[in-house]
């Protein structure tokens, strides 16, 4: 039985006022080969490369190797899970989750 080899992707959480952006890199994995998961704040990404070369072709040279990339981040308390969002563009995984409207900033009329 072949052991899977995994990579942690380059990744950036990033704060916005109403919510936070997980990015995060996995260049030449498509959205068939990736698997996003929740639990609880947890949020955790695994891929699997299933790429075949086309039937009669052979590598003559290979400076990328296509690979598996495994990944687990917790978000912040603040973070609303119900409305997470994920995309898969250009080999950029990107995350959205809005922040729980009790914790998010507001203005105060003063009377």
């Amino acid at each position: 039985m072949k052991e899977e080899n995994y990579i942690v992707p380059a990744a950036s959480l990033v704060e916005r006022p109403d919510e936070y952006e997980l990015r995060a890199e996995i260049p030449g994995v498509g959205k068939e080969d990736a698997e996003l998961h929740v639990e609880g704040k947890t949020v955790s990404l695994k891929t699997c490369s299933k790429y075949q070369h086309p039937a009669g072709f052979k590598t003559a040279v290979c400076e990328f190797e296509r690979c598996n990339y495994a990944m687990s981040v917790d978000m912040p308390e603040m973070a609303d899970m119900s409305t997470l969002a994920a995309k898969l563009e250009n080999g950029i995984l990107t995350v959205t989750v809005k922040k729980r409207p009790e914790t998010q900033a507001r203005k105060i009329a003063i009377s």
